[in-house]
């Protein structure tokens, strides 16, 4: 049987096509409360698709199904690579932020071991 018979079928690839451009959208917003919910649905769609594609018997190698797919695959590995780099970038920041903090915690210590130096040398000049 071919997938295009199931209105159920293409109703639910649509479905996951439209979470993954949004979740898509949400990654390039850094909006990862979005993100996180809409991953929370997708695999509900993704498990729907699997039954039904086995429970009818479909031909998944139908050439609008494979082009479909394809392009899902590909914005999916275009959302990841987009993760990956923010993910990163952060650590990188992170990296950074740890390096100013040792410096700023060296620095105090000088510092306050000179301003009880200066305070003494002052109470008795």
């Amino acid at each position: 049987m071919n997938p295009q018979d199931s209105p159920k079928f293409w109703r639910l690839l649509l479905d996951y096509e439209r979470l993954t451009q949004d979740e898509s959208v949400s990654i390039h917003a850094r909006d990862f409360d979005a993100v996180a919910a809409i991953q929370a649905k997708k695999p509900a769609i993704l498990e729907a698709l699997h039954k039904l594609s086995r429970s009818e018997g479909f031909n998944l190698r139908h050439p609008l199904l494979v082009s479909r797919i394809e392009e899902l695959i590909a914005l999916e590995q275009s959302s990841a690579q987009a993760l990956q780099s923010m993910i990163a970038a952060a650590q990188a920041e992170r990296q950074s932020i740890e390096v100013a903090s040792q410096r700023l915690r060296s620095l105090n210590a000088s510092y306050t071991t000179h301003s009880h130096e200066h305070q003494t040398f002052c109470a008795h000049g």
